[in-house]
């Protein structure tokens, strides 16, 4: 299960900025956010075996892990992880304690899954982590300890033929199904459409910061929930997939949305940096042509747990009961903030 918390006494925007660790209690008031995948339903991670799950993970220290992915990604190679810059950038714990998980389809798998350490860090050099300017470049690539032995590669389109409205996309990822409840630990998809970059930025208040290299995206409103489907916090650095006759083909990172997750009154539910646009980028990185934001190793974690005890003070343990939720507890620090504090700045139609 997943808990955000609400009682800090800075900005959410200063949150967006810092992502930091939370030492926060357990009975701390949660914010109150729509649901993650909305308008989803249970995936087979079969069908998407290039999505990896990011956890904090601190067990061979203390046995302790979160309570649950806090962003998605996907292989670029059985080595490289790709997810939104956003999701990582600006929190030591994150950078340092990181773990991506092939092949996850029920969070309650997590002790058992096929998890490796991140070593390396890269952020885009030309990410700007600020939401007024609709987070430019929102993409980061995690280099592991070890090759993972299960999961695929990505297939990376190389056209952006797809911006058609008659093109079929899915959007993947854990989250919770309701305002701060995980209702499953099952990976969750949803069918989404297409939305062009004007529709996209008109939606926004400072939508005039939309770039040609972020796309967007809507669903069909739910009749049951009254929501869009769509992506949400929790789900961000997870792909969109192109339904490319029967090939899934990832054409972006989830990046921001409206505070609403599923908003019927928004024109899009998320936009998403667009891979395509930064493949010389990510082929340089796999080159080793690049140099790493950070590099992760057992030195740095040992002196940050000196420095700070532990990274994650409620969530899941080694000896918990993992057969119902999650990890077994409440994770303590904020992520992907950006697809709540998007609000401040959303101008609502009709």
């Amino acid at each position: 299960m997943k808990s955000w918390f609400a009682n800090h006494s800075g900005s959410l925007l200063a949150l967006l900025s810092s992502l930091s660790v939370l030492t926060l209690p357990t009975n701390a008031d949660e914010i109150d956010i729509a649901p993650m995948i909305v308008g989803g339903e249970d995936a087979s991670i079969n069908d998407f075996d290039s999505f990896v799950s990011l956890y904090i993970d601190s067990t061979d220290y203390d046995g302790r892990y979160s309570s649950g992915a806090y962003c998605g990604g996907t292989f670029l190679t059985s080595e490289y992880v790709m997810t939104a810059a956003h999701c990582i950038e600006g929190d030591m714990g994150a950078l340092l304690f990181t773990s991506a998980v092939a092949m996850l389809e029920s969070e309650r798998d997590f002790l058992n899954a096929d998890r490796r350490r991140v070593s390396e860090v890269y952020i885009h050099p030309d990410f700007n982590n600020n939401i007024t300017l609709l987070l430019p470049n929102d993409i980061a690539i995690l280099k592991l300890e070890s090759p993972a032995s299960s999961g695929s590669n990505v297939n990376r389109v190389t056209t952006q033929s797809y911006r058609n409205v008659n093109e079929t996309f899915v959007a993947v990822g854990h989250g919770n199904t309701r305002s701060g409840v995980d209702g499953t630990p099952i990976l969750q998809k949803a069918n989404l459409f297409w939305v062009s970059n004007a529709d996209c930025a008109s939606n926004f208040q400072n939508g005039n910061n939309l770039t040609d290299k972020q796309v967007c995206f809507s669903g069909d409103v739910s009749q049951s929930t009254g929501l869009k489907a769509g992506t949400c916090q929790g789900d961000s650095g997870g792909p969109i997939y192109w339904n490319n006759n029967g090939s899934y083909q990832q054409v972006g990172i989830t990046s921001f949305g409206p505070a609403t997750c599923g908003d019927p009154q928004s024109l899009v539910t998320a936009a998403y940096t667009e891979i395509a646009d930064y493949a010389t980028w990510i082929d340089s990185v796999l080159a080793g042509s690049e140099t790493p934001f950070i590099v992760s190793d057992e030195q740095a974690r040992l002196d940050y747990l000196s420095a700070n005890g532990q990274v994650i003070y409620t969530g899941g343990t080694t000896s918990s009961n993992t057969s119902s939720g999650g990890g077994g507890g409440a994770l303590t620090w904020f992520t992907s903030l950006a697809l709540l504090v998007i609000a401040g700045y959303r101008r609502r139609l009709g």
